[in-house]
């Protein structure tokens, strides 16, 4: 397989505890996955205070996470949304490679993010300034850090044609593609969600005509099964991946944004591979079954319908007696997965999204 797979942890709302995002690295590592992006949109550091310098116990956190990564034989990433850079990018450019500096340094990362998603277009020419920043972050660290070869992927801030960011973060300039683009070196990645911020089909047809206009292979960045939405929120998504085939090759890399219930994420995660195998549907719908029994010990048959209603309607749409009944099954089988369930059923991972899946 030519395309690289991995995990974005990506999304709002409550973030992993460490042992439930260790658990999930776990499971996935034999699944075809090769590398774990840290990014969640609440952690402080990355996003809403990225030019404060990291903590101590930021540091250790990384590093912890990293060894843990390797141990599972992935790549680790971490992903900075550089909030405001380019209203004084001659200032804050160093800070943000002062970070950088860190992150290589300290924790050794593998992967590096440059995040513009959900961010307002702070001028028209807010294209030449990623591209700007990207360029010298590009720079810096083929001239610090030559023997590391650490990947960079940069995420603009319309990562795809879908018209709501449009109306989200402003109309994005016409040449706004040409702008990021612009004597971008062919090694710096870029994300794309696909024709929508949601995409419920990538095609190969899709993805050849953007790679055509970003002159280089897209990583995709797939927002499924992540649910952080305001209309996909009260959703567990266990359902497989589809409309994903004959990608191989065409896709530069691959990365899933899982929900804010980590290990519940499993069960859809690990069928991704197999589109990339041109397995059929049949096939990846019995291995669905299969990841679900490792997470409920072998008795989704007695919740399979639940978890089909709750992945295609959501929570709203079970009685207060199915609830019972949901509840009453899943005290039976013990398990982390089911533990999530109940902890969702009683409206734990709620929150009120504040972002453009809503």
């Amino acid at each position: 397989m030519e395309t690289t797979l991995g995990i974005i942890e990506g999304f709002y709302g409550r973030p992993y505890s460490a042992e439930d995002r260790k658990s999930l690295i776990r499971l996935i590592s034999s699944k075809g996955i090769s590398y774990y992006i840290y990014a969640p949109k609440n952690d402080r550091s990355l996003r809403r205070d990225w030019q404060q310098p990291f903590t101590k116990e930021s540091i250790t956190f990384f590093r912890d996470l990293k060894t843990h990564c390797r141990k599972h034989n992935l790549k680790f990433g971490i992903g900075i949304s550089p909030l405001a850079i380019s209203e004084d990018v001659d200032k804050l450019l160093k800070v943000l490679t002062d970070k950088i500096d860190v992150l290589v340094k300290e924790a050794d990362i593998d992967i590096i993010s440059i995040l513009f998603d959900d961010i307002k277009l702070y001028k028209s020419s807010e294209g030449k300034a990623q591209n700007y920043i990207v360029r010298k972050v590009n720079e810096h660290l083929k001239e610090n850090y030559k023997h590391k070869k650490i990947r960079l992927i940069f995420c603009p801030t319309y990562y795809t044609f879908d018209p709501i960011l449009d109306k989200v973060f402003g109309k994005r300039p016409d040449d706004y593609f040409e702008q990021i683009v612009k004597d971008l070196d062919k090694n710096i990645e870029i994300f794309w969600t696909g024709s929508k911020v949601l995409s419920k089909s990538i095609t190969k047809e899709d993805i050849e005509s953007i790679n055509r206009l970003f002159d280089r292979k897209v990583t995709i960045w797939d927002n499924y099964p992540v649910n952080d939405g305001k209309n996909i929120c009260t959703k567990i998504y266990t359902r497989e991946f589809t409309n994903r085939l004959n990608l191989d090759g065409t896709v530069l890399s691959h990365a899933i944004n899982p929900m804010t219930e980590p290990l519940l994420s499993y069960a859809a995660i690990a069928t991704l591979p197999l589109c990339y195998q041109n397995e059929t549907p049949d096939v990846i719908s019995k291995k669905r079954l299969q990841l679900l029994d490792e997470l409920f010990d072998g008795k989704t048959a007695s919740i399979i319908s639940y978890l089909n209603k709750i992945n295609d309607d959501g929570k709203d749409a079970l009685t207060d007696d199915e609830i019972k009944d949901f509840k009453r099954h899943l005290a039976d089988i013990n398990t982390k997965a089911s533990q999530e369930l109940l902890l969702y059923l009683d409206n734990y991972y709620s929150f009120d999204p504040a972002c453009l899946t809503s």
